[in-house]
């Protein structure tokens, strides 16, 4: 026994000096390349001692050699090393799981190999890069990516690549949603290839599309034909297509067969990739699926649980209840699955709690995606998907407070309905206030400029794609290929300020209050109202000082959906007639309207967060009272019992309030006018009068007609507090975006999004500049949310196309106002009074389609007028000195 263990300690420590005497000579070696200053080699050496036995502990390596590297490379021979180096690093944290830090990696080696490096940048580099955005979820930086990789293998002649380019990019359509675009690049694949494996995998891509169209029998024939193909019986081919075939079991309700093939997918999969890989673990989560739809719940959550020990090593549950922790979380949309469906089955289950705990560690695995999300597109896309868990969130708050009557949950409630409020707004704003207390850091000023030409590039794009057939191929890829490096750029910048400000980040975990609102945003006679627009209901949250707070459920019937339809269809002409047609109409849907919506007596102040459709409804034309009245005069608005303002999110409020406003106020108006229908736009024959009236009550600069130019604005704009536009604008449509026009030029949507304002008051006194494409989970995609996403502070925006005399009374008011009384949303609310009241105007023109389509959105104070207030503070106070010392004098 002791003879055993004696040899047992000389093997050991043999090992440990063979170890030690290896790492010895290593050091040795690289020390001594070190001094030769062989760049090159001391790089090549590393990564084949890596080579010998990879693992996860040995990933500090690179690191090490990184950290390590005395010097730039000073050649193309050493730049290639380098490459290798980035690209050897990402593709071992790609394998073991560390997609961003892969990301940035393989970012770097592709900013290297721009500097004219010979190098298989395809195979090594953009295609797993381009793999990890859409694992990552963001589609976009992957499809430019992959556009780049197929024009360069077009090039070469590179048929292999050309085939797997598009073959991935038909991956990103499907992730996109985009089925049919995806097909057609994998027939444009097929009728390439030649390798029976390559058209196995075709034919299963083109099985799964044909899937999501619900087209069972050609997924199936896919399926056929991919499986006559794969006669060199490739494993990874044959689990995709065993997973293929059980969901076209599952969607014709053959569970028990679904589960089969599954379980065959489950068994390939695991020799395939390993037992603790992604891929095992999304059947699991397939599996899980089947069980909740055949209501065998702990089935599901047992496989859920097998899915969650895959992703999380950590992780090793007692029960099926147990959850996991959020330390343990990163960036996997499996992850996601896997407690989202958790969620589900305990819902099934009415255990509400733990359905709500499950719906909150899935929003932790979102913060961790968006975190490595550049683009806001990818943001947005990721804000949609959002959504469902949201409303499922607040129906179970709603159902718990029913049940238990506390307030908590109402407190609950309201929190998820921010989350899927404008948070990417938000989250730019928050960032952009964060940077502004740093002074003077160039890598702010490089960030800005790349944002700026990222912003001009989509603007290009945008205007050469609605060419439609007649855009150029060549300029399109070409954009195309600028914005790719202008992001690498982007993204490798966006490191450098990690590393160098790591508390420079947007606050997770910080969630909105009640008390909050009640003491930082509402005074004594103010309210607030947030709006969830869901698919079954609609949830209506009032929040007053000094009362509890309320939360109202109103079912979305077919007859409330219509309500809204046809009330908003009043407002949908360009010349208000269909208004002035249906009066009786009118006043019958805005009464309904505001008796469904409004459960209590309104506030004299009403801050609205809307949501969906209510985004458009102009909440000051609702009618209060039931009436036969057909005189506008005389009608009894809302307008008329509540200044009503806008606001994207209660928490956008509260970070627009930490920003301080410049003390003296300094004001620009752009008034192209369009003389002579110029640029082949209507004359705006008010524009005139609009600035003249304004000017009696702002000085400022006021350029007009051909000086209102674009270059103008870009360069003058910043500069004021108060930028005042009058102009023509659209809300675009399905493919064309948002954009206001000045006298030479167009200003698009996405250019906004490069500015940099540190507006307080933007006025757009032109057409539907609050309109836009709806983006679940984050609102309209307006000129108005560009504006707010480039810095500007507050809005005064139009919700249809306005009439441009009307438009110039209101204007004049507007300023006449803000100028006695310092407060916008008052200013707006008093102009539109004034407007209806005023006797010189024709009751038909006094029709809401004339002064209800402008909306105010931003800060608001319950004082009527600061100055006014002010000045009685100081009154009364001179008054109370002058009693003391007449009665000290008695």
């Amino acid at each position: 026994m002791l003879k055993n263990v004696v040899i047992l300690f000389f093997a050991f420590f043999n090992v440990i000096s063979v170890a030690q005497n290896t790492d010895s000579k290593l050091k040795t070696t690289l020390d001594s390349l070190k001094q030769q200053d062989n760049f090159s080699e001391f790089i090549y050496i590393q990564l084949d001692e890596y080579a010998k036995n990879p693992s996860i502990e040995d990933l500090k390596l690179f690191d090490e050699v990184l950290t390590n590297l005395w010097r730039n490379p000073k050649d193309n021979k050493e730049k290639t090393a380098q490459l290798y180096l980035h690209t050897n690093y990402a593709y071992n944290l790609k394998k073991f799981g560390f997609i961003n830090p892969s990301v940035i990696q393989y970012e770097e080696a592709y900013a290297i190999y721009n500097n004219n490096i010979q190098f298989d940048i395809i195979e090594y580099c953009l295609k797993p890069l381009a793999n990890n955005y859409t694992r990552l979820g963001d589609v976009d930086r992957a499809e430019d990516i992959l556009k780049i990789t197929i024009e360069k293998a077009q090039k070469d002649n590179n048929t292999t690549q050309i085939i797997a380019g598009y073959s991935n990019l038909a991956t990103v359509f499907r992730t996109k949603g985009e089925y049919l675009k995806a097909i057609n690049y994998l027939n444009l694949a097929l009728n390439l290839g030649e390798e029976k494996e390559v058209n196995s995998r075709i034919y299963s891509d083109l099985a799964i599309n044909f899937l999501y169209l619900s087209d069972i029998e050609k997924a199936k024939e896919n399926v056929q034909l991919s499986n006559q193909f794969n006669v060199g019986n490739n494993s990874s081919i044959s689990t995709k297509n065993n997973i293929i075939l059980a969901n076209c079991f599952v969607q014709s309700k053959k569970f028990n067969k679904a589960i089969v093939q599954f379980e065959s997918a489950l068994k390939n999969a695991k020799k395939v990739f390993g037992e603790h890989d992604r891929e095992v673990a999304k059947i699991y989560n397939q599996i899980a699926e089947v069980f909740a739809l055949t209501n065998q719940r702990e089935k599901g959550l047992i496989y859920y649980q097998k899915s969650l020990s895959v992703l999380l090593p950590k992780y090793h549950p007692k029960t099926i209840f147990e959850n996991p922790k959020a330390t343990y979380f990163y960036s996997e949309n499996t992850l996601k699955e896997a407690l989202d469906g958790r969620a589900l089955l305990f819902i099934k289950q009415n255990d509400y709690k733990n359905a709500l705990k499950n719906y909150e560690l899935a929003f932790k695995v979102e913060d961790e995606l968006r975190a490595s999300f550049l683009s806001q597109n990818a943001k947005l896309n990721q804000q949609q998907e959002n959504r469902n868990r949201s409303e499922n969130c607040i129906d179970l708050c709603y159902e718990l407070y029913q049940q238990t009557n506390i307030i908590n949950w109402l407190e609950k409630a309201f929190q998820f309905a921010e989350q899927s409020k404008s948070v990417v707004l938000l989250e730019a704003k928050e960032i952009a206030f964060q940077k502004s207390t740093i002074k003077n850091d160039p890598l702010f000023v490089i960030e800005k400029n790349l944002l700026f030409k990222k912003s001009q590039l989509n603007k290009n794009l945008t205007i050469e794609e609605l060419k439609g057939e007649k855009a150029s191929i060549n300029l399109l890829a070409n954009l195309t290929k600028k914005r790719a490096l202008i992001f690498n750029e982007l993204q490798l910048l966006k490191q450098k300020i990690k590393e160098k400000y790591p508390t420079l980040t947007v606050k997770k975990d910080s969630l909105i209050t009640f008390k909050n609102i009640e003491e930082k945003l509402l005074q004594n006679n103010e309210q607030l109202m947030e709006f969830f627009d869901g698919k079954e209901n609609v949830y209506v949250f009032s929040i007053s000082k000094g009362t509890e707070p309320k939360l109202d459920k109103i079912v979305k019937t077919d007859n409330f959906k219509e309500q809204i339809s046809e009330f908003l269809n009043l407002f949908a002409d360009s010349r208000g007639s269909i208004l002035q047609n249906n009066v009786a109409k009118y006043t019958s849907l805005g009464y309904q309207l505001f008796k469904n919506i409004f459960k209590k007596e309104l506030s004299k102040n009403t801050i609205i967060v809307p949501d969906g459709l209510f985004s458009f409804l102009p909440f000051d034309a609702l009618i209060t009272e039931k009436t036969a009245i057909t005189n506008f005069g005389k009608l009894s608005y809302l307008l008329k019992k509540s200044n009503i303002s806008y606001a994207f999110s209660a928490s956008i409020l509260m970070q627009d309030d930490m920003v301080k406003r410049k003390e003296n106020e300094s004001f620009i108006g752009f008034f192209p006018v369009f003389e002579n229908n110029h640029r082949k736009l209507s004359e705006l024959n008010y524009t005139l009068k609009e600035a003249e009236s304004i000017e009696n009550s702002i000085d400022g600069t006021y350029l007009m007609k051909l000086k209102a130019t674009k270059l103008a604005f870009n360069q003058l704009a910043k500069n004021y507090s108060i930028i005042h536009l009058s102009t023509h604008a659209t809300s675009g449509g399905y493919y064309s975006p948002p954009a206001i026009e000045f006298y030479n030029e167009t200003l698009y949507l996405p250019e906004i999004y490069g500015y940099n304002f540190k507006t307080d008051l933007l006025v757009l006194s032109a057409c539907e500049t609050g309109l836009g494409t709806l983006r679940r989970g984050e609102g309209a995609m307006s000129l108005a949310r560009g504006f707010s996403y480039a810095g500007v502070k507050n809005l005064l925006v139009s919700l249809w196309k306005v009439n441009d005399k009307s438009t110039e009374e209101l204007m004049a008011d507007f300023y006449k106002n803000y100028k006695k009384t310092g407060n916008k949303s008052a200013a707006l609310h008093h102009s539109k009074l004034a407007y209806i009241e005023n006797s010189t105007i024709a009751a038909s023109k006094k029709s809401p389609y004339y002064w209800a389509s402008f909306i105010y959105i931003g800060d608001v104070t319950s004082l009527e007028n600061s100055h006014f207030n002010f000045m009685w503070f100081l009154i009364v106070g001179f008054i109370l000195l002058v009693g003391y010392f007449l009665l000290k004098k008695r």
